[in-house]
């Protein structure tokens, strides 16, 4: 049996793919997916591809739902991926829609970021102390192509590009229409509270409303925060109640 790592799995064709699932083809969201039995140590895999190209970054692993895997088998399993998919990945259409609150914007942003480009063949812009001679190389692979600066790399195609860039500013237009949704934004601010442990952390204030947009520390001046994110009244009062609600569950 052939012995597996990341990179070979992640350098998997979708022909490949689909020999590997002897043929079985699942269709989430526009995406072929295909479940992999790799054997140890990444086990029943999902492979998610879209326009012949493997979204790899949207790949599962049994390597990583072990102790699911354990519990519950490996129909289980399958289903579970399924379920991550289905809110993992995002059709073109989806992603124009409105937003229903801050989780789905957050995955939306990170489909858009993180998944979409990959559906061409890209080149990053992101590399570690390049070497003069890898930054000519990457120079030249660049050549004539367009950057997509919702993907942060370079593609052939400047329609993709810009369909990328609309989709992008479609999901950023939705978020500016809920600036009065009171709702929306106390419920926004609390996910970002507890993801930058508010009630440990020294900066709390400056942590959870960089979320929002690029400030300065202002020794968590709240009044200094909402005026560089432009805040409106209703999104001043939603901090202050997320707070409240957050110190209120914390002393409980």
């Amino acid at each position: 049996m052939k012995e597996w790592n990341i990179e070979k799995i992640q350098k998997i064709t979708e022909g490949e793919a689909m020999l590997l699932a002897s043929g079985k083809k699942t269709i989430i969201k526009e995406h072929n997916v295909y479940f992999v039995d790799f054997g140890e140590p990444f086990g029943l895999s999902m492979l998610v591809f879209k326009n012949g190209h493997h979204i790899y970054y949207a790949n599962d692993y049994e390597l990583h739902n072990s102790y699911f895997m354990e519990n519950n088998g490996k129909e289980a399993l399958k289903e579970r991926y399924i379920g991550l998919a289905n809110m993992r990945l995002y059709t073109d259409k989806e992603l124009e829609e409105p937003i229903k609150d801050y989780e789905e914007y957050q995955r939306k942003s990170d489909y858009l970021h993180n998944y979409y480009a990959m559906r061409e063949d890209y080149v990053t812009i992101f590399a570690i102390n390049p070497s003069a001679e890898e930054t000519k190389k990457f120079r030249e692979n660049v050549k004539g192509m367009s950057y997509d600066p919702v993907g942060f790399c370079y593609i052939k195609s400047k329609s993709f590009v810009k369909r990328h860039i609309e989709l992008n500013n479609m999901l950023e237009k939705r978020v500016e229409e809920l600036r009065e949704n009171f709702e929306y934004y106390k419920k926004a601010f609390l996910y970002e509270m507890y993801n930058h442990e508010y009630s440990i952390n020294w900066q709390a204030d400056y942590d959870t409303l960089s979320a929002f947009g690029n400030i300065e520390y202002h020794d968590d001046n709240l009044d200094a925060y909402f005026k560089e994110l432009g805040f409106t009244d209703t999104q001043k009062r939603a901090y202050k109640a997320a707070q409240k609600e957050y110190w209120d569950k914390e002393s409980a």
